[in-house]
């Protein structure tokens, strides 16, 4: 009886527990827009990049865009940064699908 009572007990607590641990790593990792902008300053297109992928990873309120001569981030404030690729360069975007390209 006691072993029931401590299983629906854990059934309970571990959702929970999960819910708590994601809604912190979120929240811990998201920061606010003058933040994120700063951390574009000075930076190069490969660069700009490489910071765009760790932002989508992390879930930051960015959304970014590659053309075939910036990089393009636009904030919720509507407010937009594009950093230039060299002259002598080119980037293509390529979205891998099984059913569409983007969600």
């Amino acid at each position: 009886m006691f072993i029931k009572f401590y299983i629906k007990k854990l059934l309970l607590i571990t959702p929970l527990a999960f819910l708590a641990l994601f809604l912190m790593f979120t929240t811990a990792f998201s920061m606010t827009e003058s933040a994120l902008i700063n951390q574009l300053e000075g930076l190069n297109a490969h660069q700009a990049l490489a910071l765009a992928n760790q932002w989508h990873w992390e879930k930051q309120p960015v959304r970014t865009h590659v053309t075939s001569k910036e990089v393009v981030f636009q904030f919720e404030s509507g407010k937009v940064i594009k950093i230039a690729l060299p002259e002598d360069e080119m980037m293509v975007a390529v979205a891998p699908f099984i059913n569409t390209t983007h969600k």
